[in-house]
């Protein structure tokens, strides 16, 4: 099992993981009793996951987006703006207004006063999406997704520093809805485990696409199809949480992976790494990067140096199984 230390750390690992563990169950049971949770006079829709690093729930968060849009409602979506300098620019916020035309991304720590700050304010937003909510428990929320990836198993995992859980799996038990991510087809086995802590089965199975990419260069910005990237040597620069599914994709569609260049979940991009990617870009066909990436290194790097366009393939979710019942318990939160 990979684990955020080498093995030979295990020995203080461990009861480290077992310590947080049981700070992480005592401070749930503040919160549990409810007395505490500040609330809202309008749906909030969670969505988060038990591990760190990527799940998938930006592309989920603005699948959910779009279907409240597509029912006449006008969501706005609000989130931490982790290690971010100015949390409105950080890197999901950014995002998530190139994705999703005129969304309002309401950004900061503290979620309640930033939404009690913009309904002050005159805000428009009849709902709101909470991106990574699920930990953030002094907020009261009507609906409570999480999102587990089938590819790195939470129930397979340890707590921090040991393994990559942020509270213990039993934490489903408070779930509204489980959403599994990186999954082709539903796993009988799986949503056994998902039923057994929170007693009921996943509502959704989805998986991730690329449409097209997004080629960035001295001569500007252009469209390709996937095709482009069959037989190109490329280098990866993925500052995610989990590039293993981007780096399947690659090898899917038949590129040559030289070079990957490390990166951190949400690394800005510093003068040395912009120097490196200059003069990778001498060795390669391309430089490939997620759009997270890309609103990072778009402000920074300077393309005429380039010698190989930088490549973003466009990702989309797809609703594998559970489509119609996921959406249905999101129009629920409107019945409440």
């Amino acid at each position: 099992m990979q684990t955020p230390l080498p093995s030979y750390l295990d020995c203080i690992a461990i009861p480290v993981s077992w310590l947080y563990g049981r700070v992480v169950r005592v401070r749930n049971a503040y919160y549990d009793k409810g007395s505490h949770v500040k609330k809202i006079p309008l749906p909030i829709i969670s969505v988060g996951n038990l591990t760190v690093g990527g799940t998938g729930k930006t592309p989920l968060v603005a699948w959910i987006v779009q279907c409240l849009l597509s029912h006449g409602y006008n969501p706005a979506i609000v989130m931490r703006g982790y290690a971010a300098v100015d949390p409105e620019f950080a890197d999901e916020a950014v995002e998530y207004r190139d994705r999703i035309e005129n969304i309002e991304v309401i950004v900061g720590g503290d979620r309640f006063a930033q939404i009690d700050a913009y309904i002050k304010s005159g805000g428009k937003a009849d709902c709101f999406v909470m991106d990574d909510g699920f930990q953030h428990r002094k907020l009261h929320r009507d609906l409570d997704i999480v999102v587990l990836d089938i590819l790195r198993d939470a129930f397979e995992q340890r707590m921090l520093p040991a393994g990559w859980l942020r509270e213990p799996v039993d934490g489903l038990k408070r779930a509204g809805a489980v959403v599994v991510s990186h999954t082709q087809r539903s796993d009988p086995e799986f949503a056994a485990k998902v039923r057994e802590i929170s007693g009921s089965e996943p509502v959704a199975w989805t998986a991730h696409h690329w449409t097209v990419l997004h080629l960035h260069d001295k001569s500007g910005n252009s469209e390709e199809t996937l095709g482009w990237l069959t037989g190109k040597s490329v280098a990866v620069r993925l500052g995610i949480g989990s590039p293993r599914p981007v780096i399947e994709a690659l090898v899917r569609l038949g590129t040559k992976i030289a070079k990957q260049l490390p990166a951190g979940d949400h690394q800005a991009f510093s003068k040395t790494e912009l120097t490196t990617l200059i003069e990778t870009s001498n060795e390669v066909d391309g430089i490939v990067m997620t759009h997270k990436d890309w609103v990072k290194a778009r402000g920074v790097i300077d393309l005429e140096q380039m010698q190989c366009p930088i490549v973003v393939p466009k990702l989309v979710l797809d609703v594998i199984e559970g489509g119609e019942s996921l959406e249905a318990r999101l129009l629920s939160v409107f019945n409440i």
